[in-house]
């Protein structure tokens, strides 16, 4: 049997959990050796949860500790690049949080490094592995929505500007606001369901116009974006996130539509995903809700993860993606900066 594969946890809140949560519903083939974090009562809830033996104060420790096989970087975005480096120069497989990187310059650094270590690199974007996601993917590929050719995408909180530490206020820190925090999971959603087209440009509009969630925390970054992005062949998304906007509660939350030239998909409904097709004259078609894998959300991330390392699969969220995420990214900022569309 296998020996399981030693995983290092780096940042022990949230997003760790659900890390090492994945990792352990994995279906096997994982151990959970070590967590660091700057605050203990994170390390021990770690350690105390999901087993881990060794304990460290900084990332730099964990990652070059000899035993640990992968990692997880789960910290706030400027030390995505600067970790994942460290980790990949020390031969270590890499899991990183989203986003990928500040902007596609650092995401092409990472991605450079792991081809040079000869490592797997993937990204966290849990929501590719979402059963609703998993099952309109399905449902794509057999053909039933016929050539999707366009995606609206929305995250739009009508009062949720992130509390905590402020890092999320600083650009420099954070890359972004709405766009960099929950725009980027939706976009990376829907481009994927489109079918990971070659993104050719972006238009886009940002704002700034509430306050912080925190008083004592000054931000300046967006609270609300919305971007066009056309791709090779014609396809395209229409991709809207806030932190803060003015809707009724109803509209808070997540939406995701595919559309065809045979039917639509809706993602997120109270049935799940869902199928809409045999349109008639005017407009009338048939629902057939759509059933995912029983696999899904972390622990399928982390199975993926699992069988690239074992190379029995290459990542459907690696280097690659990650920069071209960054590169749209970064466009939308551009764009909204001059008021221009932006090549890609």
């Amino acid at each position: 049997m296998a020996e399981p594969i030693r995983v290092g946890i780096v940042g022990g809140g949230w997003p760790g959990g659900q890390h090492a949560r994945g990792y352990l519903d994995a279906g096997g083939g994982f151990r959970v050796a070590a967590v660091a974090d700057l605050i203990p009562e994170r390390r021990r809830k770690i350690m105390s949860e999901f087993g881990a033996a060794r304990e460290y104060a900084s990332a730099e420790e964990l990652v070059a500790d000899p035993e640990i096989d992968a990692v997880s970087i789960c910290l706030p975005n400027h030390l995505h690049a600067p970790i994942a480096l460290l980790a990949l120069k020390a031969k270590k497989h890499v899991m990183l949080e989203q986003p990928p990187a500040l902007n596609a310059k650092e995401a092409k650094q990472i991605d450079a490094a792991a081809r040079k270590a000869g490592k797997v690199l993937m990204y966290a974007f849990q929501r590719r592995f979402s059963p609703n996601a998993q099952a309109a993917r399905q449902a794509v590929e057999k053909g039933y929505v016929g050539e999707v050719y366009h995606a609206r995408t929305v995250w739009t909180r009508t009062r949720g500007i992130p509390v905590g530490t402020g890092w999320y206020a600083h650009k420099e820190q954070a890359g972004g606001g709405a766009m960099m925090d929950v725009g980027v999971h939706m976009l990376d959603v829907a481009w994927y369901l489109l079918g990971q087209p070659k993104p050719e440009s972006a238009y886009g509009v940002t704002h700034h116009r509430f306050g912080s969630a925190n008083p004592a925390i000054q931000y300046h970054v967006d609270d609300a974006a919305f971007a066009i992005l056309r791709f090779e062949g014609g396809k395209s998304i229409e991709l809207a996130a806030s932190w803060a906007i003015n809707q009724p509660q109803h509209q808070n939350g997540t939406a995701c539509r595919l559309y065809g030239d045979k039917a639509a998909i809706e993602l997120y409904t109270k049935e799940g995903a869902v199928l809409y097709r045999n349109f008639g004259r005017k407009g009338e078609c048939k629902e057939h809700p759509l059933k995912g894998p029983k696999v899904v959300n972390y622990a399928a991330l982390m199975r993926h993860f699992k069988e690239c390392i074992q190379g029995k699969a290459t990542p459907i969220i690696g280097g690659a993606q990650g920069i071209a995420l960054m590169e749209m990214v970064d466009g939308i900022y551009k764009s909204a900066e001059s008021g221009k569309s932006v090549a890609l």
